[in-house]
């Protein structure tokens, strides 16, 4: 895991609303897993991110006013064997404060190393484990980019219901990861020493009014996100086929939730939930999808943000180049 902005995003929507049959990437049976916009979808394939998009708001916090960050991701995953996958992500944040300089700069590299493990065509469900190396010290300092990097085991599965009895929930499915951050250096505070009597040399302890710092270390973390999605497309040709207009047949409305908690102490930032209702357009070259970001808990934020992503699939567009794995 895990992007145009949202109105480029509904134009090619708008453009591109050709009822063609999706034949993605992440496919178990007759079920198409998209790519989710807050975390990463749960098999291996060959594809770009041009980019994704993020906007959120923050609060003035005692500052000069209140901030905006804009964020361009950018993604590309490229199969080794069939199997197997190499992922790079990077991005370009622009933060904004009012009665503030304009913050630019590019965030930290990842790197992850990822196997799609287990396929069950017939039950529609896919499990892949990976390792996210993120490259400390390879974004800009004064947008946030951690000066040491971490590596993260993570877990994603998948599970369409096309198996279920029950025709009317069969377009549903479920997708997923859990992964924890372990930090190349360890978050640690400390109480800066007392200057004068009682400080150094005085043979007394600081005082206990003074505020703790911390160094530039991180807490390890648990991170987990889950989707449930409805797919039209599954609908109109698993289940029954229904007179809709041509863009309602691509259609995958889908809520996401995200949520990030420390795993160690100290810790600079308590657990995080993020709620992402959306929905997205899923063709046979790529997809589209737009989703609002809303904070759960105040350490989530304290305002609805927006994600959109313009996503194309290489494996179904260039099949015989870009699109295959390295070694079949």
């Amino acid at each position: 895991m895990t992007r145009p902005s949202t109105a480029a995003a509904l134009g090619c929507a708008s453009l591109l609303a050709v009822a063609v049959p999706a034949r993605a990437h992440v496919v178990a049976g007759a079920r198409v897993f998209p790519v989710t916009l807050t975390f990463d979808d749960p098999g291996v394939s060959d594809e770009v991110s041009l980019p994704a998009f993020s906007y959120q708001r923050g609060g003035a916090d005692g500052g000069t006013g209140p901030s905006h960050e804009f964020d361009f991701g950018f993604e590309y995953d490229k199969t080794i064997t069939p199997d197997t996958a190499l992922i790079f992500n990077d991005g370009y944040d622009v933060i904004q404060t009012n009665g503030s300089k304009t913050q630019t700069g590019f965030e930290n590299t990842f790197i992850t190393g990822k196997w799609q493990l287990y396929t069950n065509d017939p039950h529609e469900f896919v499990v892949s484990l990976g390792i996210i190396r993120e490259l400390g010290g390879s974004g800009t300092d004064h947008i946030g980019a951690d000066h040491y990097g971490s590596t993260a085991p993570t877990a994603y599965f998948g599970k369409g219901l096309g198996d279920v009895p029950i025709p009317a929930l069969r377009p549903f499915a479920v997708t997923g990861e859990l992964g924890y951050t372990i930090a190349d250096r360890e978050l640690k505070s400390f109480t800066p020493p007392v200057i004068g009597p009682g400080g150094p040399g005085g043979g007394e302890a600081a005082s206990s009014g003074i505020a703790a710092q911390f160094n530039t270390g991180n807490n390890n973390a648990w991170a987990g996100a889950a989707s449930l999605q409805y797919s039209v497309p599954y609908l109109q040709t698993q289940v029954h086929h229904y007179d809709l207009p041509r863009l309602f047949d691509n259609l995958i409305p889908l809520v996401e939730v995200t949520w990030t908690s420390p795993a160690s102490s100290p810790s600079t930032q308590g657990t995080t939930w993020t709620i992402a209702p959306g929905v997205i357009y899923l063709a046979q070259w790529g997809e589209v999808g737009v989703e609002a970001l809303i904070p759960v808990n105040k350490a989530a934020g304290t305002n609805v943000g927006a994600v959109a992503l313009f996503h194309i699939f290489l494996d179904d567009l260039l099949p015989q180049s870009l699109g295959k794995p390295i070694f079949q």
